[in-house]
């Protein structure tokens, strides 16, 4: 029995450092949205983890009425919707 509860903490733990590693990934890649053209070699690399997070959002956000504003909320939406899961996972432990 204590076995399982072990193993199901280090599975939550592991999951919270995913979780954390795919927040900042999104955070990077916004940041470098700016400066950085959407083909260079590290946007391709981050949108390849990151893009299956974001995308639902997109889709979400292009619902949104944002009277022309030219700003994608989708990377926001996520980050918030992972730091969510994150929470509940800590009060899991």
């Amino acid at each position: 029995m204590f076995g399982h509860s072990l193993l199901l903490r280090q599975l939550i733990v592991s999951l919270i450092w995913f979780i954390n590693i795919l927040s900042w990934a999104i955070i990077i890649n916004s940041l470098l949205s700016w400066v950085l053209e959407p083909m260079h070699p590290v946007r391709v690399f981050l949108g390849r983890f990151i893009e299956p997070i974001v995308a639902p959002f997109r889709t979400l956000t292009r619902r949104l009425n944002t009277s022309g504003i030219p700003i994608d909320f989708s990377p926001l939406f996520a980050y918030i919707t992972l730091s969510i899961i994150a929470s509940i996972l800590r009060g899991l432990l």
